[in-house]
């Protein structure tokens, strides 16, 4: 793995890159609250066939955050990883994205359509931030506002704000022990990424992204309806989603369903697996991408 910083223009972003530069390339797009370094398990499965690129998108890991709210929002957005995919990418190339990543790199297939082969999502790029908070507002309606999921833009935001800015530790060692307990499993690559997700500030471990950063990020997530250009989409896209946790799959399904009206998918479900599918089972999606990259 070889990990460098590019600058353009007024920004800089940090990038890792696993196999042979004369390879087909793969562009890999992470979840809001990940790093580059979430694909490092798959990166290593498809480093002989291809070469990966994965880049920290705004305010996460080593990758400057955005000054402005708004900044988070698609236009602005996407065209700062169109300037940046002009440094990094070759004249077309494949994406594997995940979560937020998904809908990021959907913005970018539809602004750069001859730019990309075929897509990977990873439960993502289906999103609908106002469905499924109407949803949950439903199922759990009598529920106090932090012992459900969120109801609202309100409440999500609220929700990661708290999640972000709390996640505050002593040492790296704490860091790990926690981050251990949050996943169904664990291997030396794993922990290598848990170490991208740290930074060290006032004498304390914190998660690497803030509240600020994923405020901007959620307000995109709920407009990704209205803001995408789906038809300009040429790519042939393989989307993978999962059932966990349980209470998720049904609106995962319908929201999925609301997907396919609008864009033209392959899907593949994925069963007794996470939202963070990539680190729950890595080699099975891996050879998923392979496949679908044929």
């Amino acid at each position: 793995m070889n990990h460098f910083f590019v600058e353009f223009g007024e920004y800089q972003a940090s990038v890792c890159e696993w196999g042979d530069k004369s390879n087909p390339q793969i562009i890999c797009f992470h979840g809001l609250g990940s790093t580059k370094l979430s694909f490092i398990e798959m990166a290593e499965f498809l480093k002989d066939k291809y070469h990966v690129v994965s880049f920290d998108l705004p305010g996460h890991g080593k990758t400057p955050n955005f000054e402005k709210d708004e900044d988070y929002g698609a236009s602005h957005l996407t065209n700062w990883v169109v300037a940046l995919l002009e440094h990094i990418g070759k004249e077309t190339f494949h994406i594997v994205a995940h979560s937020w990543g998904a809908s990021v790199a959907l913005h970018y297939a539809a602004e750069r359509p001859e730019k990309v082969n075929k897509m990977v999502l990873l439960d993502g790029g289906y999103h609908h931030g106002k469905m499924n908070a109407d949803y949950f507002a439903q199922l759990y309606k009598h529920a106090k506002e932090g012992d459900c999921p969120p109801r609202s833009l309100e409440e999500e935001i609220t929700h990661y704000e708290n999640d972000f800015d709390e996640y505050v530790f002593d040492s790296k060692e704490a860091f790990i022990q926690s981050e251990k307990r949050a996943y169904s499993r664990w291997s030396p690559l794993i922990e290598r990424a848990v170490y991208d997700l740290m930074r060290e500030e006032d004498s304390k471990v914190k998660w690497h992204a803030t509240g600020y950063t994923a405020r901007g990020v959620i307000k995109f997530q709920y407009t990704v309806y209205k803001t995408l250009k789906s038809h300009k989409i040429k790519s042939d896209i393989l989307l993978l989603y999962c059932d966990l946790p349980h209470n998720y799959l049904k609106i995962r399904e319908l929201q999925i369903a609301e997907f396919k009206k609008h864009i033209d998918i392959t899907t593949k479900f994925y069963k007794d697996t996470g939202h963070l599918m990539h680190w729950d089972r890595p080699e099975e999606i891996a050879e998923d991408v392979l496949k679908w990259f044929i």
